[in-house]
This record gives structure tokens, sequence and C-alpha cells, in this order.
């Protein structure tokens, strides 16, 4: 583009230069038509045939012939000369009207360059704009898992310090591992282990627990008998009660609606600790959270339920 405006300004340049020239030659050569035309105007109406008709002899009049042949080449040729210029003149105020139409159209691609490249830059730096907030969000996002992990490791911890004993006689949990019903019909959404976080892919989850997919209200039930250890609101995790199973085996299950449960109370296998919640706009992914605890440690849900 750049170039294209200099070669055009070049030229532009140029043309001027060489109409400067042609019009200062077409004033020249109007210049000494003014004269020749004054001259044959004082001559009178016989103009050049005033010298023939004043010749007094044969020899005046062949000399009148010869002056009067002399003038009218004279004279033609610098008609020929003006009329010469005059076709310059104009074939070169053409010439730098059509680089005067280029210049200005190079200026106008110019123009809409600019506006181009001011937009793109707009445009990028929009963007840039959403990927600093974008890595704001997730870095507050990794933040905020941590946190809600750390809150729930704390109760756990606590939990797990004063956890039960398995009582005579009763079933151990343990004895039926990989048999267990699901707490609820749903599907996994969120799996046990490190996942790629489904809102900021480029973070990582490390979930303790499922995510179960389910609708708002549907039952969940008790994968086993135990005792309620905990059944309150906990950030992070909505409405969550904790069962007791013995031998250090916790499941926990979170995001219900409000709870009717109370610590200490006695759940058998299959009944209800409560319905799922409607989803919260804090949850990663809406559904039930289900945890199975076991010697103080996570694990997967997948090898205790059938």
């Amino acid at each position: 583009m750049e170039l294209r405006r200099a070669d055009a300004e070049r030229e532009a340049a140029r043309a001027h230069a060489d109409l400067a020239v042609a019009e200062k030659t077409a004033a020249s050569l109007r210049t000494d038509l003014a004269v020749r035309m004054g001259a044959l105007y004082r001559l009178g109406q016989l103009g050049y045939l005033r010298p023939l008709v004043a010749a007094d002899s044969g020899a005046a009049f062949l000399q009148g012939l010869k002056v009067l042949a002399h003038l009218a080449r004279r004279d033609a040729a610098l008609l020929g000369r003006y009329d010469e210029a005059q076709r310059d003149l104009t074939r070169l105020e053409e010439e730098l009207a059509a680089r005067r139409r280029e210049l200005g159209a190079l200026a106008s691609e110019a123009r809409k360059r600019e506006r181009e490249l001011a937009a793109a830059r707009a445009q990028q730096a929009r963007l840039l704009a959403r990927t600093k907030q974008s890595s704001e969000e997730e870095k507050a996002a990794v933040s905020t898992l941590e946190n809600k992990s750390e809150r729930l490791a704390s109760l756990l911890e606590l939990l797990e310090g004063s956890g039960r004993s398995l009582p005579a006689g009763a079933a151990s949990i343990k004895r039926f591992k990989g048999a267990l019903d699901w707490p609820l019909k749903g599907t996994v959404a969120l799996p046990f282990g490190r996942i790629a976080n489904p809102r900021f892919p480029k973070t990582f989850l490390r979930s303790s627990g499922w995510t179960l997919e389910a609708p708002p209200g549907a039952a969940v039930h008790a994968i086993f008998a135990g005792d309620v250890a905990y059944a309150q609101w906990l950030k992070g995790y909505g409405n969550l009660v904790v069962l007791d199973h013995g031998e250090g085996v916790f499941t926990l299950y979170g995001h219900l609606a409000p709870l009717t449960l109370a610590r200490g109370q006695r759940v058998q296998l299959g009944d209800a600790v409560g319905v799922l919640a409607e989803p919260s706009p804090d949850d990663e992914i809406p559904g039930l959270y289900f945890e199975i605890r076991d010697a103080r440690a996570s694990v997967d849900p997948a090898g205790w339920l059938r």
C-alpha cells in the first residue's frame, strides 16, 4: 500500500511538472500568435496580400510572393505548434486528474485499512481482556474448590476422629463392597479422580467422589446402615449428610433439600436420607455429591457400588 501510494505521488508530481512546462509553452505560443494577429490586424483587410497589391513591378510582385509564402509557412508552423501544445496540455491535465483520482482512491483505501486495523486492535484488546478475566475466573474457581475441599477435609477429620467401632453382631459394610446399591437412580456426571474442569477446560478438578445427575426432588437413599454423624449445611456442598458405617467407613450425600435427619439418628439400608435439591449457581455440576471414605481416604465409589 505505501509503495503504491509513493509511486502514485511520484507520477502525480511528474505529471504536474510536465503540465507546468506545457502551460508555459502554450502561453509562449499564444503570445506569438497574438503578435502575429496584431500584425495582420494592422495590415488591414488585405492582410498578407497588401504587399502584392502595392507592387509596382513584376520583380516586386515576385519578391512579395516569396515574402508572402514565407510568412504563411511561418504562421502555419506557429499554429501547428500551438495546436500540438494545446493537445499536450489537455492530455497532461487528464493524466494529472487520473493521478489525483488514484491518490484519492489510495487515500480512501488507506483510511479503510486504518479503520480495519483499529477494529482488529480493539478486538484483540477485548480478547485479551476476556482471556485475562477468564484466567482470573479460573484462578478463583480453583481457589474456591481448594477452600471447599479444605472445609470438607476438616469436617471429616473431626468426624473420623470420633468414628464408632462396629457393634457386636452388626454386619460390616466392607463385606458387601462391590454389591451395594446406588444412592439414587441417575448417571455419573462427574467421576472420581483428576478430571478436566467442565467450566474451565485448562484447569483440573480433583473429585473425591461422584456427582450423580438426577432431577431435583429425586429420592436419595443410604447405601448401608449407619449412624448420622453430620446433618447440616456446609458451604460448597449444600445440605450434607454424613453416615458413619463403622470400621472407619463413611458415606457423604451432598446438595440435598432441607434435611429431616438429626445427628446420632440410626439409618437403615435403603432408608431415605433426603431428596436432591434444586441446583445452585455455585455448583460446578448440578447433582448429588456422593463420596465414600475408608480409613481416612476417599475411594472410588465404582469399587463399592454395583
